[in-house]
């Protein structure tokens, strides 16, 4: 694993030479300004989004877990696609193509069934053994301490 992180830059830069050999270094200059801006235009749409979602996560592990899934995908596709190089645009089409299979064969089902989507209304009727309990509950608001007097 330390080799092939060592190797990515080399490699890359490899692949830059041979795209210019083969199309020549004016188209290749092209290809990467485009890829640059096509990467930060789909930053800025789904970054602050993205981050906002990777906020409600409790830890790293979590966000592990939906990294395919959303806008979490997009940001990280866009920072691939910001990288000069084939190498990182083929994983950033690898990143999105994963994430629009799971969306539209796998995203519409899970999101009505989990119930994370919305909040639950109902909390004084759920009882631990019923089956439709989905865990702990977390209860957003404004707070403020009040001192005893």
């Amino acid at each position: 694993m330390p080799f092939l992180l060592i190797a990515y830059p080399f490699l890359e830069f490899w692949s830059l030479l041979e795209l210019s050999a083969q199309a020549g270094a004016l188209a290749t200059v092209g290809y990467i300004l485009l890829m640059i801006t096509l990467g930060y235009w789909l930053l800025q749409l789904a970054g602050r989004s993205a981050l906002l979602t990777a906020g409600r996560f409790p830890s790293a592990a979590a966000i592990r877990g939906q990294l395919f899934a959303g806008e979490i995908s997009v940001a990280f596709g866009a920072v691939l696609l910001m990288i000069p190089g084939l190498i990182s645009d083929f994983l950033a089409l690898y990143v999105f193509l994963r994430a629009a299979v799971k969306a539209v064969f796998g995203g519409v089902s899970s999101r009505t069934s989990s119930g994370s989507a919305a909040p639950e209304r109902d909390i004084p009727d759920r009882t631990p053994d019923s089956p439709t309990d989905r865990g702990p509950i977390t209860l957003e608001g404004d707070y403020s301490r009040v001192e005893d007097d």
